[in-house]
């Protein structure tokens, strides 16, 4: 997945130009977040915004697709478990800082993540095709929730553009 990430990575500036981007404003849990997303053939990029929130907000979730992901800019306090199986809430095993020009990717269906920014956090996540779920696990897929701002919208893709070609020529 995060070779699929380099791949999509410099295509993504060129495509913000596009008005092919959706986007939703995920406020029912912390950390609240700004997404826009699109799909790059059958995977998904989503471009986040996170707020900062407290270490007990944090909200803790598997993923039903594999994914990759890369910080941009900010940090956040990253807690990795893993469950016996798809029924079972994770053992919480590993906190690490994750900063600017970090990837890692989640490729098994049975690892759970939280993350905790600690301010103002923009990240990448391009997700695969999904999997079969966990039996509870939570999407934003279904619940009406608003979509951002054109002008706010306008605003996250400049940055974007930004943070990215900064990252691509560092």
């Amino acid at each position: 997945m995060i070779e699929l990430l380099n791949i999509i990575l410099s295509d993504i500036p060129r495509s913000l130009v596009e008005d092919e981007w959706d986007s939703l404003l995920i406020n029912r849990r912390k950390p609240h977040t700004y997404r826009i997303f699109r799909n790059f053939g059958e995977h998904r990029v989503c471009l986040h915004v996170f707020d900062p929130c407290d270490p007990e907000d944090a909200f803790p979730h598997p993923h039903p697709w594999p994914g990759a992901f890369l910080l941009l800019k900010g940090e956040y306090v990253h807690t990795i478990g893993y469950s016996p199986d798809l029924e079972t809430e994770p053992d919480f095993l590993y906190t690490e800082i994750v900063r600017p020009g970090t990837m890692y990717e989640i490729i098994n269906k049975r690892t759970w993540h939280k993350v905790q920014p600690t301010q103002r956090t923009y990240t990448i996540m391009v997700n695969g095709p999904p999997w079969e779920g966990h039996k509870d696990t939570r999407t934003t897929k279904g619940k009406d929730l608003e979509k951002i701002t054109p002008e706010l919208m306008k605003t996250m893709k400049m940055e974007f553009t930004e943070l990215i070609e900064a990252h691509l020529n560092a």
